[in-house]
């Protein structure tokens, strides 16, 4: 289920470079998550998509798969994006501490995302703001520029990873 979110005032904890943060055109900010996002000009109208990851495993004793975590996906889309010329989307995954910790155990997996890794943009006290290394597998327009929108975003949020990539 996709539901079209309003933008909500907060910032994400951390450490952020505030003259980067002050000098930025435009910004995604959730107070829910405490998360901060910038983005350039050309992104001013962009939309914001939430999905709902599900992290499921095998259960011997039920015979099949049972869910065992889920967290929200938050994906920032340009706005030139249109469904017969789509452009690269910035998918952003929210997991708490502990399903971070989960993941690295191999208990916890978005089942959405066979293959790779996902890969630690920042974190809080709280959360844990991540990308899947193939989130750009389709090749789409706008790749190279999201790209450097993430690193800029990285860079902003200066933090050592919670563990080696």
């Amino acid at each position: 289920m996709l539901a079209i979110v309003a933008l909500l005032g907060a910032g994400c904890s951390g450490h952020k470079d505030s003259s980067e943060v002050a000098s930025a055109p435009v910004r995604y900010e959730n107070a829910e998550y405490g998360l901060t996002f910038l983005l350039p000009e050309s992104w001013r109208g962009y939309s914001v998509l939430v999905e709902q990851w599900n992290g499921d495993k095998y259960s011997a004793a039920a015979d099949k798969l049972v869910v065992v975590g889920h967290g929200p996906i938050i994906t920032l889309r340009h706005p030139q994006w249109q469904a017969n010329a789509p452009r690269q989307d910035i998918p952003i995954l929210v997991f708490t501490r502990a399903q971070w910790d989960e993941l690295h155990r191999g208990n916890l997996w978005p089942s959405l995302y066979a293959g790779g890794v996902m890969n630690e943009l920042w974190h809080s006290q709280k959360y844990v703001f991540a990308m899947w290394s193939r989130y750009d597998l389709r090749e789409l327009n706008g790749r190279q520029e999201v790209a450097e929108i993430v690193e800029k975003n990285r860079a902003v949020n200066k933090m050592e990873r919670l563990y080696e990539e």
